[in-house]
């Protein structure tokens, strides 16, 4: 029976641990997806694995990154406008920011070839 239960943990475990891969960086990733980002003039947002979410392309305004209360990690920020025009800051997962990469929109952390699943493929980028 302890088996059974720990095997469901684990199982549940690994379902969610995707929820959040490439949030918390290092000063050096958050440096160097901040100078990436800085170059792209839209970008698109979406969590494929998460329930119910579109894709939203924002037009990137500005983007920084923030330290994380213990000093030790860091979040990359995003701000612009989304395609209605209403204003957007949002903390992002570098897995789920899809980037403009010739015709096709890749995940910004494979980009760097940081270790994620952002649970689709490259996608073609739609004008």
């Amino acid at each position: 029976m302890k088996k059974t239960i720990f095997l469901l943990l684990l199982l549940c475990t690994a379902l969610f641990s995707k929820a959040d891969q490439l949030q918390a960086l290092t000063q050096k990733q958050a440096e160097t997806a901040v100078a990436y980002l800085k170059k792209e003039p839209i970008v698109i947002l979406w969590c494929s694995c998460c329930d119910n979410q579109i894709p939203k392309k924002i037009t990137v305004q500005e983007v920084y990154f923030k330290a994380y209360p213990d000093g030790k990690y860091y979040s990359v920020v995003v701000k612009g406008r989304d395609e209605s025009g209403a204003e957007v800051e949002e903390y992002v997962d570098l897995a789920y920011v899809f980037v403009k990469k010739g015709k096709k929109a890749k995940s910004l952390g494979k980009v760097l070839k940081y270790e994620c699943d952002p649970c689709t493929k490259s996608f073609d980028w739609a004008a």
